[in-house]
């Protein structure tokens, strides 16, 4: 299953944090980690999913200035195909200066490979976790506009 977002947001930072993720996002939902090493940004997305508890998406990006003022936020690398987590994200977008502050365009996909359930009783048990895996990643991604 996977889930796309895209978000505008304008948050009132100084423009010396365009490159600076971890200090604009660290410590708010739905972010847990959140660690710079250079231009490589990883950290992980939490949500709480009923029937399924608190689940962690990792994520890898690369931050890349392009002009003064402007920034943009790449999925790099890619998850290794073998050995995919159960869950993950990818994390890319574009920051810009703009008058009172930064504003972001941030796009999510996030990632769940759920069980197939066998007869109809695990079927359904799938498609209502599905469900409230989405309503839930929804709402929790919605907390970055606000």
């Amino acid at each position: 299953m996977t889930l796309e977002k895209t978000f505008q947001l304008l948050l009132p930072e100084p423009p010396a944090h365009l490159l600076e993720p971890e200090r604009v996002f660290g410590g708010k939902p739905p972010f847990g980690r959140l660690e710079r090493w250079g231009t490589q940004l990883s950290g992980e997305l939490r949500a709480e999913i009923p029937l399924l508890g608190e689940i962690q998406f990792p994520f890898r990006s690369r931050i890349v200035q392009e002009e003064e003022g402007l920034a943009r936020l790449l999925v790099w690398p890619q998850m290794p195909a073998d050995g995919e987590p159960q869950f993950w994200a990818e994390l890319s977008g574009l920051g810009q200066i703009v008058a009172g502050g930064i504003q972001y365009t941030l796009n999510l996909r996030i990632h769940a490979r759920l069980p197939e359930g066998e007869k109809w009783g695990g079927k359904a048990l799938r498609r209502m976790a599905e469900a409230a895996f989405e309503r839930t990643v929804s709402r929790t991604l919605e907390q970055l506009g606000s």
